[in-house]
């Protein structure tokens, strides 16, 4: 199983906070590094999540893309560069977050 860095989960934890607006752990628990670090893809689910149930998404499929193209790359780390693309991810899911945080 892959995991992130807990130092990357914390930036995670961070960023679906911000989007939330929770303490850590907010969320009934879920906006939390420990959880980020093993499944990291956990924190794109609520963000997009969040943006769906506020019907803030542009269409359906806006965020399908960017969702199966990391559900891939962690889903088989040795085949995708799991540890390198770890960075873009984060870049992308806040250039997400950035989007939708005044809404």
């Amino acid at each position: 199983m892959f995991r992130i860095t807990h130092s990357d989960a914390i930036v995670l934890e961070s960023e679906v906070r911000r989007l939330f607006n929770c303490d850590r752990a907010g969320v009934s628990g879920l906006a939390d590094a420990d959880n980020f670090e093993s499944r990291p893809m956990d924190a794109a689910v609520m963000v997009v999540s969040y943006i769906y149930a506020k019907e803030l998404q542009s269409n359906e499929t806006q965020f399908d893309e960017f969702l199966s193209k990391y559900d891939t790359i962690f889903r088989y780390p040795e085949e995708n560069d799991a540890e390198h693309e770890v960075g873009n991810y984060i870049k992308e899911l806040s250039k997400i977050i950035d989007e939708y945080i005044n809404y």
